[in-house]
């Protein structure tokens, strides 16, 4: 009993587990099938439909891999895909993780060829757009000429030739950057190309182009290629009136064909070039032929239109008004089918505005980094701006204290003055040293006023200054000066460093400067320090030495000390 229940548990399990993956090497076959699904659609046809459970046996992702190269496999093989809209779930799934761009764009191309089957051309032309948008962010030059291409049948279809024509010019500009051997895609594009210019009654660059496509799908070996660009060059002769080449071209056409579904094309080229060519009977017996071919498995609406136009023409010539009222009932029919059909899907209308959304992302790009460059420049103007102004107010406040120190000269030169005068008569030589003192300062006042001038930088004026002033030597006037003190002062600076020792040099020039009864200003310029810095200096003299009474200044005191002694 307990060996029976395991084995039912087992048995269970087992059955869980191949329910939540009924078929593991599901991966793998999607793998080979992408791997295939270029070159051997077939191949990858048959891959896909061995994969029977692909909702469960793959997760999410790979399910929606799976659901594009269904469709890009059913597409290659010439299976209908009209209702294949579960492509839809994966385009939308790899465009809002916009992980894998080629996916991306192979989603956008496949549910956009869905569309097409459906009839549904302005949705068709809508994916087509994204699918180029996406394309362009991968480097598969291919998959950008595939694109390219289907746009451009898309919009040959709508009678859109000149449009379409680029797209064909664009496609086969892809398509020569392939790693891969392009021959076959560059033909196809060139017999595109060619149809466009003959709709566009360009014929000689028809002409060439089908010529150009036709060589090179001789040297692929394409038969399909080489019946398709012989079948256009014949009608292209034929509408130049050449109906030998015609002829030619239309036979080797019809021999290289293998398509039972393009005889109605066939048997109507060849009854129209066998009319234009004056051969009634040839004419007559590819005329009936092609009424055999008529039926509702035809699709194609403008070779219908062709057919029932020709026959119409056909039948009124012989006399058969019946038929040819019958014919040209049809004719207008299916004209007017491909008119509402054309009006119902305004195709040019779709790609005019993703052109126009296009342009105008580029030209907000472009105003975008002119704004940026523009508000770039304008702030290294202001910074240039400002960085000028006050470079300028600098020099200005320089110049200005520079002149400041020359007018305090000037006023200790004159104060100088006065007290030479009033010392004259002490003693003849001290009178004769003073007054050539004095005639070097007006002298050299005189100089600085004759280098002083408004196009001077305030570094160049205290160049001049120390140059005419102190002969390059900052220090040297102090002994000019403690020499006429001493001479106006006799034995009063020795008196001052042996009574108050302790003083630090500037101590001592300060004390010495305000016992001849200097101002702090008049001080601050000799000893080129700030008047702010000579106050202190004063003050902390006078706590030193106890000068508490406020009533009595530093001068009155210093000169009751040093002249008592």
């Amino acid at each position: 009993m307990r060996s029976l229940l395991c084995a039912t548990v087992v048995a269970a399990g087992l059955s869980i587990l191949s329910a939540c993956n009924p078929q593991p090497e599901a991966s793998g076959l999607l793998e080979e099938a992408g791997q295939l699904v270029e070159r051997h659609p077939d191949s990858a046809m048959l891959l896909i439909d061995s994969i029977f459970y692909p909702e469960k046996s793959l997760n999410h992702e790979y399910y929606m891999r799976f659901l594009v190269t269904q469709v890009q496999a059913k597409y290659k093989t010439y299976r209908p895909i009209h209702e294949d809209t579960l492509i839809f779930r994966a385009r939308d799934y790899f465009s809002a993780r916009n992980k894998y761009p080629r996916t991306t764009a192979l989603a956008w191309f496949y549910s956009g060829c869905v569309y097409r089957e459906r009839k549904q051309y302005e949705q068709a032309m809508e994916h087509y757009k994204e699918a180029e948008k996406f394309a362009m962010q991968t480097g598969d030059a291919d998959l950008k000429g595939l694109v390219q291409y289907n746009t451009g049948d898309l919009l040959a279809e709508q009678g859109l030739y000149s449009e379409a024509l680029k797209n064909y010019k664009n496609a086969e500009r892809f398509y020569m950057q392939s790693p891969e051997k392009p021959d076959e895609k560059q033909a196809n594009c060139f017999s595109a190309i060619g149809r466009m210019f003959l709709l566009s009654a360009e014929k000689d660059s028809a002409f060439r182009y089908f010529h150009k496509g036709l060589e090179i799908a001789e040297i692929a070996g394409n038969r399909e290629l080489q019946s398709l660009l012989a079948q256009n060059l014949s009608v292209a002769y034929r509408n130049e009136k050449q109906y030998d080449k015609a002829e030619t071209y239309l036979n080797q056409s019809f021999r290289l064909n293998t398509d039972s579904a393009k005889l109605p094309r066939y048997y109507l080229n060849f009854a129209l070039l066998y009319t234009g060519m004056g051969r009634q009977d040839s004419a007559a017996w590819y005329t009936e032929q092609l009424k055999q071919q008529i039926n509702d498995s035809l699709t194609d609406n403008y070779l219908k239109a062709s057919l029932y136009r020709y026959l119409a023409e056909t039948e009124k010539e012989k006399g058969n008004f019946n038929a040819a009222f019958n014919y040209q009932d049809l004719y207008t029919n299916v004209v007017e089918k491909i008119t509402k059909e054309r009006l119902q899907q305004s195709v040019y209308e779709t790609q005019r505005k993703f052109d126009y959304e296009r342009m105008r992302n580029r030209h907000e790009r472009q105003v975008t980094v002119f704004q940026f460059w523009f508000i770039m420049l304008l702030l290294a103007i202001l910074i240039g701006g400002a960085s000028f102004s006050w470079y300028t107010l600098r020099q200005r406040t320089r110049l200005l204290h520079t002149q400041e120190h020359i007018e305090t000269l000037r006023e200790i030169a004159a104060e100088l003055n006065k007290s030479f005068e009033s010392k004259i008569t002490v003693k003849d030589q001290n009178l004769r040293e003073l007054l050539l003192w004095k005639f070097d300062v007006v002298k050299k006042s005189a100089l600085m006023e004759q280098h002083s001038t408004s196009e001077m930088s305030a570094a160049e004026l205290i160049k001049i200054f120390h140059q005419i002033v102190y002969r390059g030597n900052k220090n040297g006037h102090w002994q000019n000066i403690l020499s006429v003190f001493d001479q106006v002062n006799p034995g009063i600076s020795e008196k001052m460093r042996r009574l108050f020792p302790n003083l630090t040099e500037t101590e001592y020039r300060i004390m010495l400067l305000t016992y001849a009864g200097m101002s702090v200003k008049d001080i601050s310029v000799i000893l080129h320090l700030s008047s702010h810095t000579v106050q202190t200096y004063r003050t902390g003299l006078r706590k030193k030495y106890g000068i508490d009474d406020i009533s009595v200044d530093t001068t009155t005191y210093l000169k009751e000390v040093l002249d008592n002694i």
